[in-house]
């Protein structure tokens, strides 16, 4: 015996609301594959050219690293040895510890698009070259 009454609470056997939820989850799980597929690509796009762009970049930025690392080591040495009397040199190192951090040194204006030094070197890291090389030899010191 079937009253309307228990059909609204416990649904009816019509086939076709059941063939509905079934489209509809069908095309739920359907959108939710295609998001997934499509975070899945970006994610590895990203991780292909991080790398590829790490060792692109790699050279470089260790080559500047040196660059900058031996010029703050050389100011160092020498405001050790000088500074006390060098007020000039005790700034300029303090100056030079500033303006060689390496988000100064990697900045986007340094490089062209190809992510290449833009001009034949690196400004800063030539700017504090030369600073740093009229201090060692004003203090006898070999470079």
């Amino acid at each position: 015996m079937s009253d309307g009454l228990m059909d609204d609470v416990w649904g009816s056997e019509d086939s076709d609301a059941e063939l509905k939820l079934a489209a509809q989850d069908t095309n739920k799980l359907r959108e939710q594959h295609s998001k997934r597929g499509y975070l899945d690509g970006i994610v590895g796009s990203k991780e292909v050219n991080l790398q590829q762009g790490f060792d692109e970049g790699f050279p470089l930025g260790a080559e500047l690293g040196l660059q900058v690392g031996l010029i703050i080591g050389k100011l160092q040495g020498l405001v050790l040895l000088h500074g006390a009397q060098d007020a000039h040199l005790s700034n300029n190192f303090k100056e030079a510890q500033r303006e060689l951090k390496i988000n100064s040194v990697l900045s986007k204006e340094v490089f062209d698009a190809e992510y290449n030094i833009a001009s034949d070197s690196h400004p800063l890291v030539d700017k504090w070259a030369t600073i740093t090389a009229k201090y060692s030899q004003t203090y006898s010191i070999k470079q």
